[in-house]
């Protein structure tokens, strides 16, 4: 059994990323794995002041939820965040996470690594941008490991991933983990 921790970041009520993240979750747990799905819309994250009270004393100076969730990480086998597509690139909402994991990045180690994407375009390449940004993250941890991506293609409606082949992706993505 694997301890899983999933990371979605839409603010969006019924998102296409949070339904592909919740079916990566049903796969997983399917399997027999512990999942636990940790919304950044629930649980804000301000952004990093950059005053490096983390590198001092090991945790971030602010008292919202970070410390909590890079503990739940740090413990996690598997991890995997859930984004939709921005201009291009990931939500603001994962880019300040992965900013502020900044406290405790250098725990964060040994882990296979998944990225669900979602977006109105057509392409796999307006994905592709969200996983470069999301790679220079994991360049700068220790051993871990992109083992897969989702990439939710031609989603612009609420429910749209529902009935899509990226629906039925993740469910097999998250079985196999």
């Amino acid at each position: 059994m694997k301890k899983v921790v999933i990371i979605t970041s839409s603010l969006r009520d019924n998102s296409n990323s949070n339904a592909l993240a919740e079916r990566f979750m049903e796969g997983a747990k399917e399997s027999g794995n512990a999942v636990e799905i940790v919304s950044l819309k629930t649980n804000r994250i301000a952004p990093c002041l950059g005053c490096n009270y983390c590198q001092i004393h090991g945790c971030c100076v602010m008292k919202d939820k970070l410390n909590e969730i890079l503990d739940k990480v740090i413990d996690s086998d598997v991890l995997v965040f859930a984004s939709p597509t921005y201009f291009y690139s990931i939500s603001g909402t994962l880019k300040n996470f992965i900013d502020r994991t900044y406290a405790k990045f250098t725990k964060i180690k040994n882990k296979d690594f998944y990225y669900i994407g979602s977006c109105s375009d057509d392409s796999k390449e307006a994905i592709d941008r969200c996983v470069n940004t999301v790679k220079g993250f994991l360049d700068c941890l220790d051993s871990v490991n992109l083992k897969g991506i989702v990439y939710g293609i031609s989603l612009t409606d609420v429910f749209d991933a529902k009935y899509s082949n990226s629906y039925n992706e993740a469910y097999e993505m998250g079985k196999n983990i």
